[in-house]
């Protein structure tokens, strides 16, 4: 491996706390997540998209994006495309190696096991990784009706640290490869890719850039000056040009409304009339029925007409923006022009404050708006100011700590899926609601999370509690075959600590016993001690092990009549 290559993933390895790994298994890492990066622009768990270990099939990093969304488990998938009414799907395969040299049998093989996964019965023995992902690839199959804009594409990664050629037995192999993949007629396209080092760090440095695209702006006025806002202008622009903010070269859309208070609301009442105006030629209308679309960038660089926009998110128009992505193949939607303000500013204050207002008319409702504005922000802030104990980072917006390179580690980031599953789990006695879209998860907790008058230290210490469990699945402490009950087990270490009954979560007393359970966490020694317990409460439950999902109410109750049973046996306090 050249120096340049071994000193990025040595790099990676400390930000993703992967040192207790082989070499082989922290390059599958480091190309996965590089190559998943590539295609997917938003916050992702690396074990989400490894699945190489024995049983692989040749295959050692996946990943299916469905409607610009990684989908990591079946309940995920239906509900994004129950929420969108679309499917519009990527899957994409990694082989990675760490030899100098390109092998041609090497990638025979990974086609071949491609080929096994995508095949009605499957031969090569599949490990649990890989069968997960096989039971999405064909639910989503089974969904096909929902294909209305085109079926899914399939990308195929073959990398070494060695240096492409274009060595004719290889291309020959490859050529032959991606053949066979079209002949299945499952797919819009097929593509294999070979990288070298070059390209792969080439990848590798591009995750820590924003996302960045260049649009002709042509028919635009400048805004006068405001303060705290870098530019800002109004205008319209081509149907075609702005598809380019919103959606990749392969037609998937992107994750850039995070800061838009509603998801995609699928076919309300809105969009339908949005749909209508597309689906009856009045295209010419548009500008002026619809209300258009504000986009807020960190940076812009105008080069005549042609803009081009950096780190930016869509904070107004998400549903404007999904229903014009869904309506692209119409004959004649080039005759749109959308009405769209771009304002470039780094003041987090002013982009909230743009968010409210460019929402505030819409059916939003106002404890939404308040979330965004207040408590979301705040918590950001407590997790930046929280100093008794691990040092961890709330991420409000997908991918914000990319550009801090080695200071913020990715293991220290806690994304707002990530805190809504660990605080519903732990103390909303709620393992079993948080699987699948984190937008669908939100609206099971419906005014029971992120309340304005919650004690933040709650959904700090779940957070932090979500921290350790993963260190000790990344160290070996913990067995990786209990990353399916995290959230179980995570319930369990609260109720050690804290005791099944809890009080009110604005209140004082509760404040206190996140700050006893924060005590414990923080601590190695205590908070391995701890874990380690949870685990001997969870294996006196009689929950079904073998099962691959745990949905129902009844599986909880089950976890926590264990505990009741090993405090009462135990003869001693919780911690």
């Amino acid at each position: 491996m050249d120096k340049i290559t071994s000193s990025l993933l040595s790099t990676f390895v400390n930000q993703n706390e992967l040192t207790k790994r082989d070499v082989s298994e922290q390059f599958e890492h480091f190309v996965n997540y590089a190559i998943t990066s590539k295609i997917f622009r938003g916050s992702f768990e690396l074990d989400d998209i490894h699945v190489g270990s024995g049983g692989d099939c040749a295959i050692d990093g996946m990943c299916i994006v469905v409607n610009g969304r990684l989908i990591t488990d079946e309940d995920m998938l239906q509900d994004v495309v129950a929420n969108s009414g679309y499917l519009d799907a990527d899957i994409a395969f990694v082989q990675a190696k760490t030899s100098s040299n390109f092998d041609g049998s090497a990638i025979g093989s990974f086609i071949h096991g491609v080929k096994d996964f995508l095949a009605d019965t499957p031969q090569l023995v599949q490990n649990s990784a890989i069968k997960k992902m096989k039971g999405i690839w064909e639910l989503l199959i089974q969904m096909s009706d929902n294909m209305v804009n085109r079926r899914p594409n399939c990308k195929l990664f073959y990398v070494c640290t060695g240096k492409w050629v274009d060595d004719d037995n290889l291309v020959a192999v490859i050529s032959s490869g991606k053949k066979e993949l079209e002949l299945l007629n499952l797919f819009e396209g097929a593509s294999i890719d070979a990288f070298g080092a070059s390209e792969l760090q080439k990848l590798y440095q591009e995750t820590k850039n924003r996302l960045s695209v260049t649009v002709n702006f042509q028919n635009r006025i400048t805004l006068p000056d405001i303060e705290g806002v870098t530019e800002a202008y109004l205008g319209v622009i081509p149907f075609d040009e702005y598809v380019k903010l919103i959606q990749d070269e392969s037609g998937t859309i992107y994750s850039i409304f995070d800061d838009n208070v509603r998801d995609f609301q699928g076919g309300n009442a809105v969009n339908a009339k949005i749909k209508g105006t597309l689906d009856q030629g009045k295209f010419d209308l548009f500008c002026v029925l619809n209300n258009g679309v504000t986009v807020v960038a960190s940076s812009l660089t105008p080069a005549g007409n042609r803009f081009t926009i950096r780190d930016y998110q869509v904070v107004n128009g998400c549903q404007t923006s999904h229903v014009l992505h869904e309506s692209r193949n119409i004959a004649g939607i080039d005759k749109v022009f959308v009405p769209m303000k771009i304002i470039v500013t780094d003041n987090e204050d002013i982009k909230t404050s743009i968010t409210l207002a460019t929402n505030s008319q819409t059916e939003v409702k106002t404890e939404q708006l308040e979330a965004l504005s207040s408590f979301q922000k705040k918590l950001e802030l407590y997790y930046a100011a929280e100093k008794g104990g691990v040092q961890l980072y709330y991420e409000r917006r997908s991918q914000q700590y990319n550009s801090y390179g080695g200071d913020v580690k990715r293991t220290q980031i806690i994304s707002i899926p990530t805190q809504i599953k660990s605080f519903a789990s732990m103390f909303l006695d709620s393992p079993h609601l948080v699987s699948g879209y984190y937008g669908t998860i939100v609206k099971r907790f419906s005014g029971k999370i992120f309340n304005e008058d919650h004690k933040y230290s709650a959904y700090y210490v779940s957070g932090l509690a979500y921290y350790r469990i993963e260190q000790m699945f990344r160290s070996g402490e913990l067995d990786t075959n209990y990353k399916k009950f995290r959230f179980q087990l995570m319930l369990i270490v609260r109720m050690l600590v804290i005791g099944e009954k809890l009080d009110f979560f604005n209140s004082n007393a509760f404040d206190k016993a996140c700050e006893r359970l924060k005590v414990v966490l923080a601590n190695d020694a205590k908070s391995s001690e701890i874990f380690s317990k949870a685990r001997e409460v969870f294996e006196l439950s009689e929950l079904d092990k073998t099962k691959r999902q745990y949905k129902s109410e009844t599986d909880t109750e089950l976890v926590i009549e264990a505990f009741r049973k090993f405090k009462a046996n135990s003869q001693v306090e919780v911690v």
